[in-house]
């Protein structure tokens, strides 16, 4: 029983979870049945036609079927289970996870689809089922859907919609042919623009102005209206752009620091008003101006701003010769009660009720521009020499002289004044005392002089007609006056000298002994002498005067005897003053005093017959009055004869 039960006990039924391998692709190809062949039979050289009609008749009989098919499943197994399995499975499990992401996806958009569609209607249900991405992105209820019927058009509507679509492109074709027509307008009209730009573009290169490209950009034209040798600082606004307009015009674009045109305006003030200024240019407007009248005033306008900076920057160094900076203008004297005032306003700001064009005010600002521009001149050649070696030690920027020039012609014209006043003085008085006196000047006026040697040719200077007028305003100022005194043998002559540079620094006035009476006191003076005022110039020059009609008198013979030969004599070499023994007993003296000042000339006379001295004076002619003037007046030697009872003779004996 126990037998023929367990014998015929059912074995347990045995299922395989593992995945069923997917087809293989390769299995029927070439290579894998010859690698199979290779592995099962060996090689093909021991493949023999007898071998294999016995495989066959086995394979019938089923005993050598089985056990090869056994063998060959087995080893197939265990290659692809150790090589091919682990690979398999990769694959199998990416390809699943894309086929589900591309379902998710596919899904997500079709939830997200049919979401939106019900926001027109149930937006709540469909907030809870939309994506954040597609919320965002999307409005709510953007989307709907509605029930269509079938098109059943007739021809009427058919015809009707061609008409339609043939208006719709001629107006198409209209619009487009409007359009070219305007593109050809504005072309013409561009083309105007451009001619007319270009047109005033050529003007301003014929007149000579420099054209170059801005820098930092290329596809625009600039014009260089400034001076290369000014400083950078005006240098570099020396170029502006030239921009076109709406109307093809060129319009100047001088950049953001521009702040308007201006202009140096001088001023001539009396006791701190202003009674004359300098001419000022006419100012219309910039519509009516062409393109290079603008140019030459914008030029001339950073030409003037550059002048009045040079100007403050010399006025510091000037503060000892009396110029001030009162705020933006600069002031300094000119002659003994007017000033001058330099400052810069806007082109277009008047001075009212003042005297215009005058010729002072005007002189000075059109010098200052000559100075500058030397200085421009200067700049150059200097840049032109061969450079000084290199140094550790910074150069130090030049001032220019502009304001020193002017200042000099001013001191030296008021010393030539003053002297001229005190010779017109001394020839006054000599000639009311009867005297002869005499003087020549050897100089004119610095202009006159400047445009004399200008227009002669052979005393013309090297070089240009403006650099010969600048080497006489910038070279140091002389003047000379040459005196005859009384005594016909003695000649003085007076040089003046103006400089502002070391070691003057203003004016001297050098008097000169020519030719001399060898047994005076003019004779022992030094040959020349220097002054620094006219005051000191004057009291020594009235002193050898004085010495000079002593001599005179003694010189001088009246009807009957000379001075000299009645026993007159000079009480002392350095004394204007005359005396004469009237007896060797008595020791009783007659004399005579002169002295001369700026009042005119005084004489004392003093005669051992009288108790008192007699006293004259002869002050200029313009001293006395007009009554006067009618009367006869006795001269200095009739004074002396008549005080001194002269014939001299009679008073001898």
């Amino acid at each position: 029983m126990d037998s023929s039960a367990t014998s015929t006990t059912v074995d347990p039924l045995s299922l395989s979870l593992r995945a069923w391998p997917p087809p293989d692709s390769t299995a029927e190809s070439l290579p894998y049945l010859i690698a199979r062949i290779n592995e099962q039979k060996g090689s093909f050289r021991n493949v023999t036609e007898a071998s294999l009609e016995e495989e066959v008749r086995a394979a019938e009989a089923g005993e050598l079927q089985e056990n090869v098919d056994t063998e060959t499943k087995d080893n197939v197994e265990d290659g692809r289970d150790v090589k091919a399995k682990g690979d398999e499975l990769a694959k199998a499990r990416e390809e699943i996870i894309k086929q589900v992401g591309a379902a998710y996806t596919a899904s997500s958009h079709a939830l997200d689809f049919v979401s939106l569609l019900l926001s027109k209607h149930a937006s709540k249900a469909a907030e809870a089922t939309i994506s954040p991405y597609v919320k965002q992105t999307v409005p709510l209820g953007s989307l709907d859907a509605e029930m269509m019927q079938g098109s059943s058009r007739t021809e009427a509507e058919k015809a009707n919609e061609e008409l339609v679509g043939l208006g719709w492109r001629l107006q198409s074709l209209t619009r487009s042919a409007d359009t070219l027509l305007k593109s050809a307008s504005r072309l013409e009209q561009e083309m105007e623009q451009e001619t007319t730009y270009w047109q005033q573009i050529l003007l301003v290169k014929k007149e000579g102005w420099s054209l170059c490209r801005m820098p930092g950009e290329p596809h625009t034209l600039g014009v260089r209206f400034g001076f290369p040798e000014a400083h950078a600082q005006f240098r570099d606004r020396g170029l502006a752009a030239l921009r076109r307009d709406s109307d093809g015009n060129i319009r100047l674009d001088r950049g953001f620091r521009w702040q308007g045109d201006k202009r140096l305006r001088v001023r001539l003030l009396g006791k701190e008003k202003p009674i004359a200024t300098s001419s000022q240019p006419a100012a219309p407007d910039d519509e009516d101006r062409p393109l290079t009248e603008l140019l030459t005033r914008a030029r001339n306008s950073l030409f003037d701003e550059e002048l009045q900076h040079e100007l403050n920057r010399e006025a510091r160094n000037l503060v000892n010769q009396g110029v001030r900076c009162v705020g933006n203008a600069i002031r300094f004297p000119l002659g003994e009660d007017s000033e001058v005032e330099v400052d810069i306003v806007s082109i277009d700001e008047e001075d009212e009720q003042l005297e215009r064009n005058s010729i002072v005010p005007t002189a000075i600002a059109m010098s200052l521009r000559i100075l500058l521009s030397h200085a421009h001149r200067e700049n150059l050649n200097r840049r032109s020499q061969p450079p000084a070696p290199i140094s550790d030690t910074p150069v130090p920027r030049r001032i220019y002289s502009l304001l020193r020039p002017i200042l000099e012609i001013d001191r030296h014209d008021s010393a030539i004044k003053a002297a001229q006043n005190l010779l017109d003085n001394l020839k006054r008085t000599f000639s009311a005392a009867c005297l002869p006196f005499s003087a020549e000047e050897s100089s004119s006026s610095l202009i006159t002089s400047s445009l004399l040697d200008l227009d002669n040719p052979s005393r013309r200077q090297k070089g240009s007609t403006l650099e010969s007028l600048i080497s006489r305003l910038t070279q140091p100022h002389h003047a000379s006056i040459t005196f005859h005194l009384p005594s016909n043998r003695t000649t003085l002559k007076l040089d003046i000298h103006t400089t502002f540079f070391p070691p003057t620094f203003g004016t001297t006035f050098h008097l000169s002994t020519l030719a001399s009476i060898l047994d005076s006191a003019v004779a022992d003076m030094p040959q020349t002498l220097r002054f620094p005022t006219i005051e000191k110039l004057s009291k020594h020059l009235f002193s050898i005067l004085a010495l000079d009609i002593v001599s005179h008198l003694r010189e001088s013979e009246n009807e009957n005897e000379s001075i000299g030969s009645s026993g007159w004599m000079q009480a002392s070499p350095y004394q204007a003053e005359l005396i004469r023994k009237s007896s060797a007993k008595e020791q009783k003296k007659d004399r005579i005093a002169v002295v001369v000042d700026g009042r005119g000339l005084h004489v004392e006379c003093t005669h051992h017959g009288r108790s008192t001295s007699a006293r004259d004076t002869w002050p200029p002619d313009d001293a006395y009055t007009d009554a006067e003037r009618r009367q006869p007046r006795p001269g200095l030697l009739d004074f002396l004869t008549e005080q001194l009872e002269l014939d001299w003779v009679e008073a001898d004996t």
